[in-house]
């Protein structure tokens, strides 16, 4: 994925000049960089194309599953899932290994998702957005927050994801630094209003600390 002479401002701040984004396809693209140099409005604007500077074939075809991301929950997974079988009746195939690869099955089919834990609900969310099947998928913050049994999951979960699905486009963009350790991938810095992308998860990591 390429976009050419890239530049986001969000409210008079250019967090973003002229720079040249390209990501890969078939692996994780991390993205890492300190509080307030514009990740999280990278991730929406790919989706929103507030800057005008995102191609609508990419724009359209992209899923976003960040930490605000939610799905409803006053039901039960049970409810759930019968709407994303109706929904995305066209999509069984990809139901079947998503459902498999995070073991819903493990999640209690009739308590209200509300009363899961937060582990059980970012499978839930992961099942509901990576259904409708979009050729980038920008995935911010998702491991924050969470207990190390569940990061572990979630991180087994992309490796074997993108693995299956090669022909996707994944951004990872994350302040976890065991995600760059445990997803091998390709790896940028967003810092200076550019993305620099690095060899190595280790010198990345190294920059990444003395930011």
């Amino acid at each position: 994925m390429k976009i050419d002479n890239y530049s986001l401002t969000v409210k008079g701040k250019t967090l973003i000049e002229n720079s040249n984004l390209s990501f890969y396809y078939g692996t994780i693209n991390h993205i890492v960089g300190k509080n307030g140099v514009g990740k999280s409005q990278l991730a929406k604007d790919l989706i929103l194309n507030n800057s005008g500077n995102v191609p609508k074939n990419i724009s359209s075809k992209s899923t976003l599953i960040s930490s605000s991301s939610s799905v409803p929950e006053d039901i039960t997974k049970e409810f759930l899932l019968k709407l994303l079988k109706n929904k995305f009746s066209r999509s069984e195939d990809l139901f079947s290994n998503i459902y498999q690869i995070l073991d819903i099955d493990s999640i209690p089919s009739r308590v209200l998702i509300k009363n899961l834990s937060d582990g059980q609900k970012q499978k839930l969310k992961f099942l509901s957005f990576l259904l409708e099947d979009n050729q980038l998928v920008i995935l911010d913050e998702v491991t924050n927050a969470l207990d190390k049994k569940t990061v572990n999951e979630i991180q087994e979960f992309l490796n074997i994801f993108v693995k299956e699905h090669p022909d996707k486009t994944m951004i990872n963009i994350t302040h976890n630094l065991s995600d760059l350790k445990n997803i091998p991938g390709k790896y940028f810095a967003l810092q200076d209003r550019g993305i620099q992308e690095y060899q190595s998860k280790d010198d990345l990591i190294q920059d990444y600390i003395n930011l």
